[in-house]
Formats: C-alpha cells, sequence, structure tokens
C-alpha cells in the first residue's frame, strides 16, 4: 500500500470551496448586520475588497456545515405562519438583516473551538451578542437565543463536542439603545464611504490586526500606539 499526499488536489478543493462560496456575493446596495460588528473592517472591505484566503474559505466550510445541519433540524418548530422559519432576509433601519433562526424570536448559532464555556458569559459571549442584540432590535423583541456549538469541550482528560442555548433577555431601554447604536452605525459607514476617510470608525479588536489585509492602510496604531506592526510580526 501507497498513502501520499497530493498538494494538487487539495488545491483544486480549495478552489471548489472557493467557487462555491463565492458563487452568491452579498448585496451592496445597504449594510448587513455583520458589517456592524467591525465597521472599520467593513469599510476596507467595500472600499477594497479582497480575495477569499484558504483559511477563511476553511473556517465558512466548517461553520456553514454545523449551521446548515442545525437550522435544518431546528427550522422546523413552532414555524412562524407565511414565514420562514431558518428566517431568510429582511430588511429594518436602512440594514440587512437575516438571523440563524426565529423561533419566533431570533436565535443566533455560533460554532466555538473553545475548550471552556466563559465563566462571565457577558464577556466572553460578547462577540456573539453584539450580533444577536442587533437583531432583537430590528425584530423589536427584547427575548433572544444564543445556540452555542462546543467543538471540543475540555471533559476530564477528553475533548467532547457540546451544544449549550443560553436564553438572553433584553430590557426594553437596552434594545431602544441597540436602535440607536445600529442608526449611529450606519451613518457613520455611509459617511466613510463616502468621504473616504475611515479614521471616525471604530477599531477592530486587536487580535484581528494580526492578519489584517489592509492594516498599512488603516494605520489603526494612529489611534492606538500598540497596534504598530513589529519585525517580529512580519517574520
Amino acid at each position: 500500500m501507497i498513502i501520499k499526499r497530493s498538494k494538487e488536489m487539495e488545491r483544486k478543493i480549495l478552489d471548489k470551496i472557493k467557487a462555491h462560496l463565492n458563487r452568491a456575493p452579498r448585496s451592496l446596495d445597504k449594510w448587513h448586520v455583520s458589517d456592524l460588528l467591525y465597521p472599520r473592517k467593513s469599510y476596507w472591505q467595500r472600499k477594497d475588497p479582497q480575495p477569499m484566503t484558504d483559511l477563511q474559505a476553511l473556517y465558512f466550510t466548517a461553520g456553514r456545515a454545523h449551521h446548515g445541519i442545525l437550522e435544518a433540524c431546528l427550522g422546523k418548530w413552532e414555524k412562524p405562519k407565511g414565514d420562514r422559519a431558518d428566517a431568510g432576509e429582511f430588511e429594518k433601519l436602512g440594514i440587512y438583516y437575516s438571523p440563524d433562526l426565529r423561533m419566533p424570536y431570533p436565535w443566533e448559532i455560533k460554532t466555538s473551538r473553545s475548550e471552556y464555556e466563559p465563566k462571565d458569559l457577558e464577556k466572553g459571549f460578547s462577540g456573539y451578542l453584539k450580533q444577536l442584540h442587533k437583531y432583537q432590535a430590528c425584530m423589536e423583541d427584547d427575548k433572544g437565543g444564543l445556540l452555542v456549538f462546543f467543538l471540543g469541550l475540555k471533559k476530564g482528560f477528553r475533548k467532547v463536542p457540546a451544544l449549550h442555548f443560553y436564553q438572553v433577555q433584553l430590557t426594553k431601554k437596552e434594545r431602544e439603545a441597540e436602535t440607536a447604536n445600529i442608526k449611529k452605525i450606519v451613518g457613520s459607514l455611509n459617511t466613510a464611504v463616502k468621504t473616504g476617510k475611515h479614521d471616525k470608525l471604530e477599531l477592530c479588536p486587536a487580535w484581528m490586526c494580526k492578519d489584517c489585509p489592509w492594516i498599512e492602510k488603516c494605520k489603526p496604531w494612529l489611534q492606538d500606539p500598540k497596534r504598530k506592526p513589529t519585525r517580529e510580526d512580519d517574520e
């Protein structure tokens, strides 16, 4: 028996994956909820789009596979009459939004590679909640659901997959504040694209600068000197 890795075949597979993921690009006439999570990144994606990397393609493949199975299974629960339980795409507050599920309140499904559930859920799931809260604001629903699929939680000496569901309840005041925040971010993004000036947009989390293709154009160190690339970063 001969077993030999074929990088040539891997290249063909990855190219097919990218072609599949890029087959239906998002509409650009309005911003999407995901664009509001990291406005500065969204600005550069709109102004200077970059081809999908191999790593991004693999992350998308893993995430979409898990999402697809969960949405197919769970979308049958309490399906709103005349609507799609798998959400679909809707328009509100000048943006497009598409929660993973509507049960009938918005659910967000996330895949996590973390080995531990965060002790501080609000802090540990801050990125997930930022997106869910925007769906809650768009749907005018104080109630939300966060379904996290952990790929390998530590359990003794083993790592096992696990599904954790979290009820997320906003106060009316918190939801209204999120609505105002959406309008503010949309206004800032529109102004930035129109003027070509991004410096007023909120910085992305520092870890995102590490592999950012726009870092030399973005110059985040003008606002946060610690983000200046070092020679070690280039090696």
